[in-house]
């Protein structure tokens, strides 16, 4: 005779609490790899549509907009000022407590510009950048823009700069 026990078909015994645990944690790790490879994948998708050699404008604009952060963005943006790239300079994200003169002893060769074609915002971030970039825009007629940045800021700068937003 075959021996009867927990082990045959119509007699299975419950899971056990250890089981249950083992495979709701093999489930959270499931989730949390899944959850990994998304943003590392995104990550990677993210850097791959990134440029890697800048941009030199295609055409003269109306204006140019410096968004600050990098090192040489401000004086970047002088320069095509300088060249009759565009008629003003707007710089935006700078310091609240820097004030233009301090920006333009940085950088004496383009001191002569501050007088009269650069305007700073103090926004601090990339929503209020595009905000003040549009209301900057707007107020002077322009429609179209040279925006200097960094490359791996260039499509949040895009997204945000574009994107309607509520009436100003």
């Amino acid at each position: 005779m075959d021996a009867i026990g927990p082990e045959t078909a119509g007699n299975r015994a419950a899971p056990s609490a250890e089981h249950s645990r083992r495979r709701w944690g093999r489930l959270l790790l499931l989730v949390f790899v899944a959850v990994v490879g998304l943003i590392g994948g995104g990550f990677l998708w993210f850097v791959d549509r990134i440029e890697t050699t800048e941009t030199a404008p295609a055409r003269d604009a109306d204006g140019i907009v410096a968004l600050t952060g990098g090192p040489f963005r401000i004086n970047d943006a002088l320069e095509l000022l300088a060249a009759g790239r565009g008629q003003r300079l707007l710089i935006t994200g700078v310091n609240p407590v820097t004030r233009p003169t301090q920006i333009s002893r940085l950088m004496p060769e383009h001191q002569r510009w501050f007088s009269c074609c650069v305007d700073i915002d103090h926004s601090a971030n990339t929503i209020g950048n595009a905000v003040e970039t549009r209301r900057w825009a707007r107020a002077r007629g322009f429609r179209s823009l040279i925006v200097v940045t960094a490359n791996y800021h260039m499509p949040r700068a895009k997204i945000r700069m574009w994107v309607p937003w509520p009436s100003d």
